[in-house]
């Protein structure tokens, strides 16, 4: 009985002495050690988690979290070297290693977290038109729209154009393309109405003046048209606008300043065979019967199959 005793006494000695279990190697010694974690600008941050690894147990180790005042303790570990890290929510995570004693009082970590870095968000395509900034929806509208006028579906342009126009009501390369479209489409009005913006809002702009003209012209409006044209440099008229004019003010009976017309439309095309015509009755009206003469000469050398040939030859014939 008493080896038993004496076996069974072994085994206990044994046993207080034995190791504790597998990662709780850290629990049972007498070191403390505590600490505060603070924000750059020194304001306590609560909550943090204060996680403590063993160097000899890379996974054995309490966590903990800090109080209102940012404080966190823990006694009764072992000492040796420790890995500590601190994380808190909007902060960017810190690790240190300390040492601690089990014979001396270890010093307080005192600990001061930087703000998260901020993720800069992925850089966004900014696209310009006019110096003003438009969405990819809008730019997408506008480049249909440059591709339909380039295949001459103009009805397809003007409305890729109009989802464009919102973003850019004041762009008048844009609203003069939408112009170009209508007259394009035959619509007359909607292309004076925006051709007309255009001119408000670009006084010099030339391309809406003679928009604005040649629709004038084709109504019989000389007054409008004169108007739209004072804005235009003279290198820039065309012989057509010429003719219009010249027809405008034939038919009124303004001769003298129909036959300055047709003699500018001349100028401006040598070969333009109508000119040549007008300009023929206003001599003949005008009883200058040479002047017409060579006129139509010219108009049937120019085009002697044209729809006022038999016309011409049958002056030519009167004035003999």
């Amino acid at each position: 009985m008493r080896i038993r005793k004496t076996v069974m006494a072994a085994a206990a000695v044994a046993l207080l002495h034995a190791p504790v279990a597998s990662g709780q190697e850290w629990r049972g010694g007498t070191a403390r050690v505590e600490g505060t974690v603070k924000s750059a600008n020194g304001e306590p941050i609560e909550g943090t988690k204060v996680s403590l690894r063993w160097g000899k147990s890379s996974h054995g180790g309490p966590d903990l979290r800090t109080d209102k005042k940012g404080h966190w303790a823990i006694l009764g570990i072992v000492g040796g070297k420790w890995d500590v890290d601190f994380e808190a929510t909007g902060y960017q995570t810190k690790k240190i290693s300390v040492s601690l004693s089990e014979a001396a009082r270890n010093p307080n970590v005192e600990i001061r977290l930087e703000p998260e870095a901020v993720r800069a968000a992925p850089p966004q395509e900014e696209i310009l038109v006019g110096g003003r900034k438009i969405s990819k929806d809008a730019a997408a509208a506008i480049d249909a729209g440059n591709a339909a006028l380039e295949k001459k579906d103009y009805a397809a342009a003007r409305e890729h154009y109009l989802k464009a126009l919102p973003e850019l009501p004041d762009n008048t390369a844009l609203l003069m393309r939408i112009a170009l479209a209508y007259e394009a489409e035959n619509r007359p009005d909607e292309a004076l109405d925006f051709s007309r913006r255009v001119v408000e809002k670009e006084p010099e702009n030339v391309n809406a003046r003679l928009t604005i003209a040649g629709i004038e012209l084709e109504r019989g409006h000389l007054d409008a048209a004169k108007e739209a044209l004072s804005g235009v440099p003279e290198e820039r008229l065309t012989a057509s606008m010429y003719l219009n004019m010249g027809i405008l003010m034939f038919n009124k009976g303004n001769l003298s300043v129909a036959e300055d017309y047709f003699s500018k439309a001349i100028a401006k095309q040598a070969d333009a065979a109508d000119a040549y015509y007008f300009r023929g009755l206003t001599h003949t009206q005008g009883k200058r019967a040479a002047e017409a003469r060579a006129d139509f000469l010219k108009y049937l050398e120019l085009d002697p199959s044209g729809k006022e040939a038999g016309t011409v030859k049958a002056i030519l014939d009167s004035l003999k």
